[in-house]
């Protein structure tokens, strides 16, 4: 790259303004920050009267809709751009971490996003680091598919081409949580790489966002009912080749079930699973089960009203969402508690796997075990 990289800061912040205040003191210092974009996504701790004053800033104030929300009015705000620097609202950027990260980048072509371990971060003040101190070595990272890491990270300009944190479903209410996750689900689909580099220990404010939710809804960020759980079962039902729980590898058999009545059809890929769970692995990795796939082929009525909201639920799923409300396994609903299936219309899953087609539960007990 020649001349000087446009590298925009991204800070999304939710009632933190002693620390956006730090924020901005340190990034203005920043000789590769080119501007700095400040989200107060839904503070009511005076942000908005503060980033009034502060003309240089580039200023977003909306509504609480959860991190990936403000992020994305952020993204946008802040185009054209080389490179991101993203800073949850709580993070106190290390000096000189930039240019760190920025060089990382420059060295790595085969990382698109450089981050922090989450697990890094220090919450005592006064025992946090104020300056990046040594240069990321390869030693020092490892690559990471399960969190997109933005809550301090840089990226190129091509993790964001086309791609932005979902706004779909109750990722779109107020809330805490998972949209790293979901974000890091469709970056391995699009091929960007995220690095994280860790023994880096920034300082990290608990926030009190927590206890402001827990006023506003009377449910605790993340317990059972929470906008969280909503967010983590959409994902595991949107991303199940992502998500915990999902066979990894080609299937090497497929079983396709006859839909004749919903509940009939239920109890069969109910079964089907529990047979093919018995295929296991060859030793030492006899715990896990061989991968397969069910396909669910016909209609009938009422068939995809019910099986849409239940296809994509991961293996060892116990949740689902169901117009939008948590539905939780239970004894009345167990013995229609199918494991995850796709349609026979969908794109085939399988690169020639055998097929074995079943009709009803009875049928079943004829998948053989050996391949």
């Amino acid at each position: 790259m020649s001349g000087r990289p446009e590298i925009a800061a991204i800070i999304t912040s939710l009632d933190n303004l002693p620390i956006l205040k730090e924020q901005a003191r340190i990034l203005r210092q920043d000789p590769l920050v080119s501007k700095i974009v400040a989200v107060s996504n839904g503070s009511t701790d005076g942000t908005v009267e503060w980033l009034a004053t502060q003309p240089d800033l580039v200023s977003i104030i909306k509504g609480n809709d959860g991190a990936g929300p403000g992020r994305n009015a952020g993204i946008n705000a802040a185009i054209p751009f080389d490179y991101a620097l993203f800073l949850d609202g709580g993070i106190r950027p290390l000096v000189g971490g930039t240019e760190q990260m920025f060089d990382y980048l420059q060295h790595t072509p085969g990382a698109d996003v450089i981050g922090v371990e989450v697990a890094d971060f220090e919450t005592d003040y006064d025992k946090a680091w104020r300056r990046w101190p040594d240069p990321i070595l390869p030693e020092h990272t490892y690559a990471n598919r399960c969190l997109s890491h933005t809550a301090y990270c840089l990226t190129r300009a091509r993790a964001w081409d086309g791609l932005r944190f979902t706004e779909e479903g109750p990722f779109a209410e107020p809330g805490w949580g998972v949209d790293d996750d979901e974000m890091a689900c469709q970056w391995m689909e699009a091929g960007i790489t995220v690095h994280v580099v860790t023994k880096i220990r920034p300082y990290r404010r608990a926030s009190g966002s927590f206890r402001r939710l827990f006023r506003e809804t009377g449910i605790w960020p993340n317990q059972y009912g929470s906008v969280y759980e909503k967010r983590l079962v959409w994902m595991q039902q949107n991303w199940p080749q992502y998500a915990k729980g999902t066979m990894w590898g080609p299937p090497d058999v497929v079983v396709v079930v006859k839909v004749t009545g919903v509940e009939t059809t239920a109890k069969t890929i109910k079964a089907a699973h529990e047979r093919l769970r018995q295929r296991r692995q060859q030793a030492p990795w006899e715990r896990f089960w061989r991968p397969y796939h069910v396909m669910a082929r016909g209609d009938c009525a009422g068939w995809r009203e019910w099986a849409e909201p239940r296809r994509l639920r991961q293996h060892h799923g116990n949740r689902i969402i169901v117009d939008g409300e948590i539905v939780r396994r239970t004894s009345e609903n167990e013995a229609t508690w199918t494991g995850d299936f796709m349609f026979w219309d969908e794109q085939e899953p399988w690169a020639g796997a055998p097929v074995e087609i079943v009709r009803g539960e009875s049928d079943v007990a004829e998948i053989p075990l050996q391949k």
